[in-house]
């Protein structure tokens, strides 16, 4: 098994933002929508941790018209764009963008949330399992968690067939962005291990495509 390797600590630089805004995310975020919605109740309330530039959240309002977000990050970047693409879709009113990082939510309160989310976070995170920790205190008994993130391949030529598979067209700086988050992604083994200490369900978390796992779980 590849030996997980920490990405560089991500700096909150337009150029970079830019540069992931730019990357073609249209069907995994189409997926991870369709799949939050066919998983159960999803709203009103959600929280998005590390939400970007707030593409999931904009599908999200698009698709559930009841439906609010609380869409958080830790990079004021992001943020600033994420605020063009809220204002461009239309959803101003539905998507609040508050600068925050998942390992410091105090400001939010218990069982807040009837979903809290997170597309590709935890990876990018020394350790993921804050996110996890964090899911559990702010969702209503009876509400939803799902994660959805990277899975890390077995061998650097995995890694290599996957980078030349989904961002071939892609800016050489786009593939190494990918090619570094797979190095740094969890095993499904370690995202079990990780959940099962805080109490959920290992059966909740599945391989959902070719580089992906989810977590997708009902809190007692």
């Amino acid at each position: 098994m590849l030996t997980r390797t920490l990405e560089p600590e991500y700096t909150d630089d337009d150029q970079d933002t830019a540069l992931y805004d730019a990357m073609d995310h249209a069907e995994v975020n189409r997926r991870f929508v369709d799949d939050l919605i066919a998983g159960g109740e999803v709203g009103p309330d959600i929280l998005d941790i590390g939400a970007g530039t707030a593409r999931i959240p904009i599908e999200l309002c698009k698709r559930l018209p009841d439906v609010r977000v609380m869409a958080t990050d830790a990079a004021i970047s992001m943020l600033e764009r994420a605020k063009v693409n809220i204002d461009v879709a239309g959803v101003l009113d539905r998507v609040q963008l508050e600068h925050a990082d998942a390992k410091q939510m105090d400001e939010f309160a218990d069982q807040m949330f009837d979903t809290v989310i997170s597309n590709s976070i935890l990876h990018h995170l020394p350790e993921p399992r804050v996110v996890l920790e964090l899911s559990l205190r702010l969702v209503r008994p009876g509400g939803r968690i799902f994660h959805r993130d990277l899975l890390r391949p077995e061998s650097a030529e995995q890694v290599e067939q996957l980078v030349q598979q989904h961002a071939a067209g892609e800016p050489e700086s786009a593939q190494q962005l990918l090619r570094q988050s797979l190095h740094a992604a969890l095993s499904l083994e370690e995202v079990r291990e990780m959940a099962g200490r805080l109490g959920v369900d290992t059966a909740a978390i599945t391989v959902t495509s070719d580089r992906h796992w989810t977590l997708d779980a009902t809190v007692a």
